[in-house]
């Protein structure tokens, strides 16, 4: 008879917990990892500098390192016409800076003053990361290359000219800015004052629609703008597109055409609470009738409208501005003055125009 050789049930019970546990942990690890995704570390070119002999100096930025857990393997830099292996290379802490020159290196590399494409590839557990700056007059160039006194400098996604170059420490805007100018109009081509709007940073317009907008020294396409609606909300309007290549502490003149109708936070007013005056009343025929509003916010979406009691438009006007005045009808009546906000009614008023 086949002998059956039982494990003592002790025995089996540590072992199936041990399993049990070790797959409760891959579980949980996993789900981990699921919900808070690890950041693998980058390296990228964060500025490019050329000395009055024409010397550079590679400027490389590094997040999220972490050597124990995903170590960098090894970095790599191409330009068009040499690749070199970084032969050294060090960390100091999870986040930072390290410069590379020509002395730094083990063999001749070359980065050419006008015009390159220069790739960093990071390899991490063996797996590559890309970073490229095309600069110059080539294909695929996304700047122009720096003049004298300058750098190029990434900061956020952008890669901008800087007249105040940081090499070895973390880029900040003092110098990679220049500023752009002019006028912005509404679809109507009125100007629109006192209304905050984004290009790269806020900005208000004046009691005329003139603005003064500090922008990145780069170049710079726009077909929307930001705007502020309210306190703590935006929007974005569709403008007629704009071009410009801004170098830094300069100025680019342009006005700035918006498409569509600006909202005006009516979600943040209380319109039951807007005061408007409609006078005088009773009005004569063909008399000006005077609308006074006191919105926190005018837009040229404002209009008053003057209906007869069928519901026929008789006069209807558009007005950007707290005070303004309507013709009432050359036949006497009663009729309705009901002034529009962005299409919505907020308020309704009688009145009678007499002979």
């Amino acid at each position: 008879m086949r002998k059956i050789t039982r494990r003592p049930y002790k025995q089996l019970k540590t072992n199936d917990m041990k399993k049990i546990y070790i797959l409760f942990s891959l579980l949980t690890v996993g789900l981990i990892i699921e919900a808070n995704p690890i950041a693998l570390p980058t390296i990228e070119i964060s500025e490019l500098y050329f000395d009055e002999s024409d010397n550079w100096k590679l400027e490389l930025g590094y997040y999220e390192v972490n050597q124990a857990g995903f170590p960098i393997d090894s970095i790599f830099i191409y330009t068009t016409t040499d690749t070199v292996k970084l032969p050294a290379y060090e960390f100091l802490g999870s986040t930072g800076v390290f410069v590379i020159t020509l002395d730094s290196l083990d063999s001749d590399f070359i980065i050419k003053r006008y015009a390159d494409t220069i790739k960093v590839v990071s390899y991490i557990m063996g797996e590559p990361f890309e970073n490229i700056l095309i600069f110059g007059n080539i294909a695929g160039s996304s700047i122009n290359y720096p003049r004298h006194g300058q750098s190029i400098s990434k900061y956020w996604n952008y890669y901008t000219k800087d007249n105040s170059p940081t090499i070895g420490h973390s880029n900040d805007t003092i110098g990679m800015c220049g500023t752009a100018k002019g006028i912005i109009y509404d679809k109507y081509s009125v100007p629109v004052k006192n209304r905050t709007f984004r290009l790269d940073y806020y900005f208000e317009t004046s009691e005329n629609g003139e603005y003064s907008a500090r922008v990145y020294s780069k170049p710079s396409t726009f077909n929307q703008i930001d705007y502020k609606t309210g306190q703590y909300s935006t929007q974005y309007a569709s403008i007629t597109e704009i071009s410009f290549i801004m170098e830094p502490d300069s100025v680019v003149e342009l006005d700035i055409y918006l498409l569509d109708t600006l909202t005006t936070g009516i979600n943040d007013i209380n319109i039951a609470n807007i005061p408007i005056s409609v006078y005088p009343n009773p009005i004569s025929k063909n008399g000006e009738l005077i609308i006074s509003i006191d919105l926190p916010i005018i837009t040229s979406e404002i209009s008053i409208e003057i209906i007869d009691l069928n519901g026929k438009m008789m006069m209807k006007k558009k007005i950007n501005q707290n005070s303004s005045s309507i013709i009432v009808p050359d036949k006497s009546g009663f009729y309705i003055v009901r002034t529009m906000l962005d299409s919505q009614i907020i308020s309704s008023n009688r009145i009678i125009v007499n002979e």
